[in-house]
C-alpha cells in the first residue's frame, strides 16, 4: 500500500481545475471537446458518407432477366430461343438433333451414353464465385440449353443469382430441368459443376436430384485434339475447331471480381458481360455435339443443311485410335482411311497400321508401318515392323535390320528377340510351317513383351 501512495505521489499535477464532486454531468475541460460536441462531429460524417446503394434489381435495369415468384422465393430468369439456321462458327446448332449417341459413346468411353435421346438433351455451365469448389463457393448464373421441339429451336435459359442466399428457386427449377433430361451435356462438368451443385443442394436441404447420364465433353476434347491443339480449354477448342471468335469477352479470371462489384454497387452493368460469356459457351457445347456426333460429316442429300464437313486429318486419326480402344474396330478403320485422306499426316498412317493390326490385315499394317519408318525416327514403329518382317513376312534379315536401328526394348528382351531372329536365320531352308504354328510363336512372343510382374 505504500508503494502504491508513493507512485501516486511521483505523478505530475492534474492542468486545469479539479472536476466537481457532485454526480453531475462533468464541466468541460479546457482545450477538450465537451460530449455534446463530439455528438455533433459523429452527426455531420454520418450525413457526408455516401447513401447505401440500393439493392439491384436485375428486372429493372440493363440485365435481360424477368423476375418470377416460386413457392421458394423470387427468382430471376433470362429465356431466348436460337433459330435452327444459328451457327457456332462454322458449325450449326441444329446438328446436335442429328448427332450418333452411339458414336458419343465411343469417344466418351461410355456405353450408358449409346442409349440416350439427344433430342432430350439438357446442356449446363455454371458461373461462380471461385474455381477452387467446396461450400464457399457458390454458382450465381446457371445457364442451360436444350431442343424444344414444339417450336423447332433451342432454348437458351439463364438464372441469376441476385444476392447471396437465394439459392433455392433457383435449384429447384434446375431440378424440374434435370427430372426432363435424357442425358446432361457439360464441359469439365464433371469434375466441377456438378459437385458444386450438390454440394449446394446439401448446403440448402433440398434433396439433391436424379442425374441422367453425363456426357463431358472436355475428355472428347481432350482425346481427339491432343495432337495438334497446346490448350484444350472450351474458349481454345470454340476458335481452333469451331471456327468462331469471341470479341469482347470476359476473361474467366475476371468473373469473380464482376459479380463481387454487382454485389457490393448494384451495378448490373458488370454482369452483362458475363452473362453473355456464359451464353456463349452453352451453345457451343451445342455445335460441338453435333460436331463430335457426326465426325465425318454426313453425305446424305439433305444433309448439306445441318451437318459440317467434319473434323480435321489430325483429329479424325486422334478419333480412329479411341475408337480402336472402344473395340469399334470397323468404324475405327474408315475413320482412319478418312483421316488419311485428308491429310491427317503420320498420326493417321499409325492409326491406320494399328487398326489394320488389330484386325488380323497384316499386309495393310506392314504397309502403313514402312511408310511410317520413313518418315519419323520412332522406336516403337521400327518395334512394329520388326515384328511384321519375323512372323508375317519372315524376312529374318529385314528385322534384324529394323532392329540394329533400335526397337526401345530393354537389353534382355532385344538379346532374346537378335538370337531368336539368328537361329531363324541360320536354319536351313524348309517347307514353310503351317499357320497355326507361326501363330502359336507370334503368341509366345506377345507373352514374352508383357512386363513379368502382370503374367498371372
Amino acid at each position: 500500500m505504500a508503494s502504491f501512495q508513493s507512485k501516486l505521489a511521483r505523478l505530475p499535477p492534474m492542468s486545469g481545475p479539479a472536476p466537481p464532486a457532485s454526480s453531475e454531468a462533468p464541466a468541460k475541460v479546457e482545450g477538450r471537446p465537451s460530449l455534446d460536441d463530439l455528438r455533433d462531429r459523429i452527426a455531420r460524417i454520418i450525413a457526408r458518407a455516401p447513401a447505401q446503394p440500393p439493392r439491384a434489381d436485375p428486372a429493372r435495369g440493363e440485365l435481360p432477366f424477368v423476375l418470377e415468384h416460386s413457392e421458394q422465393g423470387p427468382r430471376y430468369v433470362h429465356r431466348s430461343r436460337a433459330l435452327p439456321a444459328a451457327r457456332v462458327g462454322r458449325v450449326p446448332l441444329v446438328s446436335a438433333r442429328h448427332a450418333d449417341p452411339a458414336m458419343l459413346a465411343l469417344l466418351a468411353l461410355d456405353p450408358a451414353l449409346a442409349g440416350c435421346d439427344l433430342r432430350r438433351a439438357l446442356f449446363l455451365d455454371t458461373e461462380t464465385t471461385g474455381l477452387a469448389g467446396g461450400t464457399g463457393t457458390v454458382p450465381f448464373l446457371i445457364g442451360l440449353a436444350w431442343f424444344d421441339e414444339g417450336a423447332n429451336a433451342f432454348v437458351l435459359e439463364q438464372l441469376l443469382l441476385r444476392r447471396l442466399g437465394e439459392e433455392a428457386p433457383m435449384l429447384t427449377l434446375l431440378a424440374e430441368r434435370l427430372a426432363e433430361a435424357s442425358v446432361i451435356v457439360t464441359y469439365n462438368g464433371k469434375a466441377f459443376d456438378l459437385p458444386l451443385l450438390r454440394t449446394r443442394y446439401v448446403m440448402n436441404r433440398i434433396p439433391a436430384p436424379a442425374e441422367p447420364p453425363h456426357l463431358d465433353l472436355v475428355h472428347v476434347a481432350r482425346r481427339l485434339h491432343r495432337s495438334r491443339l497446346k490448350t484444350r480449354t472450351l474458349i481454345a477448342i470454340e476458335h481452333d475447331v469451331l471456327g468462331r471468335v469471341r470479341v469482347g469477352d470476359v476473361p474467366g479470371g475476371e468473373i469473380v471480381a464482376c459479380y463481387a462489384h454487382f454485389l457490393r454497387t448494384g451495378d448490373d452493368e458488370a454482369l452483362l458481360g458475363v452473362v453473355e460469356h456464359n451464353a456463349a459457351d452453352v451453345l457451343a457445347m451445342v455445335a460441338l455435339v453435333g460436331l463430335y456426333g457426326e465426325p465425318l460429316g454426313d453425305s446424305s442429300p439433305d444433309a448439306a443443311a445441318y451437318v459440317p464437313s467434319g473434323l480435321e486429318g489430325a483429329d479424325l486419326a486422334c478419333a480412329a485410335a479411341v475408337l480402336r480402344r472402344a473395340g469399334a474396330l470397323d468404324r475405327a478403320a474408315a475413320m482412319a482411311e478418312e483421316a488419311v485422306a485428308r491429310g491427317g499426316g503420320a498420326e493417321a498412317i499409325r492409326a491406320r497400321g494399328e487398326i489394320a493390326k488389330a484386325r488380323g490385315d497384316k499386309a495393310r499394317a506392314l504397309a502403313d508401318f514402312e511408310a511410317l519408318a520413313g518418315e519419323v525416327d520412332d522406336p516403337a514403329v521400327r518395334l512394329e515392323l520388326c515384328k511384321l518382317y519375323e512372323h508375317h513376312v519372315r524376312s529374318f534379315q529385314q528385322a534384324l535390320e529394323v532392329l540394329e536401328r533400335g526397337t526401345g526394348e530393354d537389353d534382355e528382351a532385344l538379346g532374346r528377340r537378335k538370337s531368336r531372329l539368328m537361329r531363324k536365320l541360320a536354319a536351313p531352308a524348309t517347307r514353310p510351317r503351317k499357320k497355326r504354328a507361326a501363330k502359336g510363336e507370334e503368341a509366345i512372343e506377345m507373352f514374352e513383351s508383357v512386363d513379368p510382374t502382370r503374367r498371372r
